[in-house]
């Protein structure tokens, strides 16, 4: 599935955990996840902390923090370099980002013992979701709406 985002934002190319939602047009946060230890457990931290900052019901956007951690997964094995997170509150929701260095797009597979889950996961908790190309690399993205069904 390839889709397009209005107005996406782009982050720099900082190492760290640079946020960088003070960007013009960047209405949002976001952070470069490096690979590593301990580098999953930040990100989904993050995710969760500013979704509780935003006033974002944590129960209801647990599927939020559980899309990040599967999406910079897949960013760190697959492309195996950082990852570059975006959240940005949309009307109705939040759009979440994962971008890394890889061209390769991401191929729908069945589950198994080695993985395979992230598209199926993307289809069943986001209310759209799609994949930006650009020179140098690739975004998956999400759009979340609060769910009670989580």
């Amino acid at each position: 599935m390839t889709e397009t985002t209005p107005d996406a934002a782009v982050l720099p190319g900082a190492a760290g955990f640079p946020d960088t939602s003070g960007l013009p047009g960047a209405p949002g946060r976001g952070w470069r996840i490096p690979p590593g230890g301990g580098s999953l457990a930040r990100a989904r931290a993050l995710a969760r902390d500013t979704l509780r900052e935003w006033d974002y019901p944590g129960e209801e956007y647990a599927h939020a923090v559980l899309l990040v951690s599967e999406l910079v997964t897949n960013a760190h094995r697959h492309a195996g370099g950082p990852a570059d997170l975006e959240l940005r509150p949309v009307p109705g929701g939040v759009l979440l980002k994962v971008g890394d260095s890889s061209p390769r797009l991401p191929v729908r597979r069945d589950p198994g013992a080695d993985g395979g889950f992230g598209m199926h996961l993307l289809a069943r908790l986001s209310e759209a979701w799609g994949v930006e190309a650009f020179p140098g690399g690739k975004s998956v993205w999400a759009r979340l709406t609060p769910r009670q069904d989580t």
